[in-house]
């Protein structure tokens, strides 16, 4: 009777693995990466470009009221440095802004009334923000920031006309020549800028 009828054989292959010993202790465990702990580096520098309308007043802070608004354009940039975060990131920047001239009215000498420009005008600005992400492609951000502005308060110098005229010598005498008249139609485009040389007088 052959003893594999019984149940008592040996399975050689199971003997084999069995018996065989691991090359090292660190065989049997799994393989993680741990060089990498974020997706992106934890610091990034970035630069920033900025266009669009701004929505601009001049308040009278004596009473509160409202004495002019009109809307500019706004262009600037910003760099700055962010700091990767779990759920977005923290950002560090430095911020210059520039904007249209302002055509205002204030409450000022000679008459209330009167129509000046406000020109040049800047700001710089330090500011912190935050984002945050909703989704791996939407999020949201908060902040502020604190800095200095400035404008020049003055009137137009600069204006832009066109016109037409019309341009006529009665006579010309010339020996040899028979006597005639020249006329011309002209159609002028002049940029007009008054006192050129206001600050080299300062």
């Amino acid at each position: 009777m052959r003893a594999d009828e019984f149940g008592t054989g040996i399975d050689l292959t199971s003997f084999g693995r069995e018996a065989a010993q691991p090359a090292s202790v660190w065989d049997d465990l799994p393989l993680q990466d741990v060089g990498r702990r974020f997706d992106t580096a934890p610091r990034r520098v970035y630069v920033s470009a900025m266009l669009g309308p701004s929505f601009a007043q001049v308040n009278s802070p004596a009473t509160s009221t409202l004495l002019s608004e009109d809307t500019l354009l706004a262009a600037g940039g910003a760099i700055g440095i962010a700091f990767e975060r779990h759920n977005g990131r923290l950002r560090l920047e430095t911020e210059a802004m520039g904007r249209g001239t302002y055509d205002a009215e204030f409450l000022a000498t000679p008459a209330p009334g009167d129509t000046t420009i406000l020109t040049n005008n800047w700001s710089v600005m330090e500011n912190v923000w935050r984002d945050y992400m909703l989704t791996d492609r939407f999020g949201v951000y908060g902040g502020g920031g604190i800095g200095a502005g400035g404008y020049i308060l003055g009137e137009h110098r600069l204006t832009f006309d066109v016109g037409y005229r019309y341009f006529h010598i009665n006579t010309i005498s010339q020996t040899g020549v028979e006597p005639n008249q020249f006329s011309s139609s002209e159609l002028m485009f002049t940029l007009r800028l008054y006192e050129p040389f206001r600050n080299w007088a300062r």
